[in-house]
């Protein structure tokens, strides 16, 4: 019988597998590895939220495309026009924050801001105005606390000591 083996050919014996490789210190990869803290309870909220936002938008956007011919057939051209736009602008809004947050970029605070405000506000805008449903008035006042939550968290996640220190890490980095 044939044993092409390497072992067998050159003579050593099998490593014992039960016991932990270790490398000498020299070859060890001398990188030194940054402690990145982790992301903030509230933070991730915000991340998630956005993300919720963002893929409703681009929901929006797709449907109104492929529903094209049902939407000009119920509404005037000009509503139609305004759900896409809509559902692109809510689409687009959010990406760069995520991307932030995701990145942790020294910008995402104040891009924040800016979104945490717009999308209520682009909300807002569309049920005072847009909204026909006359039973829809109902839950005006849950979607005000929801508002208000929403403007909590974000202050939270923006005023908190250790998303003040999850971001100032990124700027030490390259400093």
């Amino acid at each position: 019988m044939l044993n092409f083996s390497p072992l067998k050919r050159t003579g050593q014996t099998n490593p014992n597998y039960n016991e932990p490789m270790t490398d000498p210190a020299e070859k060890r990869n001398n990188t030194t590895r940054v402690h990145r803290p982790k992301r903030p309870l509230p933070l991730k909220l915000i991340l998630w939220v956005l993300v919720l936002w963002t893929l409703l938008g681009w929901l929006r956007f797709g449907q109104a495309l492929t529903e094209r011919t049902l939407i000009l057939s119920l509404l005037h051209p000009g509503l139609y026009v305004y759900l896409v736009l809509a559902g692109l602008t809510w689409g687009l809004l959010g990406l760069p924050v995520i991307w932030g947050l995701i990145r942790r970029a020294h910008w995402t605070p104040v891009a924040l801001k800016i979104v945490a405000a717009l999308y209520p506000a682009l909300y807002w805008l569309e049920r005072l105005l847009f909204w026909q449903n006359p039973t829809a008035h109902r839950n005006w006042p849950f979607m005000l606390l929801l508002t208000l939550v929403w403007f909590g968290l974000v202050y939270w996640g923006l005023q908190s000591a250790h998303s003040r220190k999850f971001f100032n890490t990124q700027n030490r980095e390259r400093g």
